[in-house]
């Protein structure tokens, strides 16, 4: 049974390096890591601070199971909900039995 409001099909995309070239390059796959049901809605007049200064993005919070382990997001780590990719910028600890709030900006093409 899932959490009441937790309705939305959420993905958790991964980057990681898993090896070498045999000529020394990086290769470097992705996989969905899990697909879980949650809610997200964009926070108002907010934006990340970049090296140059602040940066306006779209930011989304996302309310997800709470999960551990190699399932807790991480940052850079990318959230897929109705057919847009989130890049997570920041993981805020809400309840240990019940969710977790992620902080992401959308990733544009």
């Amino acid at each position: 049974m899932g959490l009441p409001g937790f309705v939305t099909p959420i993905q958790l995309k991964r980057t990681a390096q898993t090896g070498h070239s045999a000529v020394g390059d990086p290769v470097v796959t992705t996989s969905i890591v899990w697909t879980k049901r949650g809610h997200y809605q964009e926070e108002q007049g907010t934006h990340v601070q970049g090296d140059t200064g602040p940066i306006e993005y779209q930011v989304f919070k996302f309310w997800i199971p709470f999960l551990t382990g190699s399932d807790r997001p991480v940052i850079t780590d990318k959230l897929i909900a109705d057919g847009y990719e989130y890049m997570v910028t920041e993981i805020e600890q809400e309840s240990l039995k019940h969710h977790l709030i992620v902080r992401a900006h959308r990733v544009e093409d």
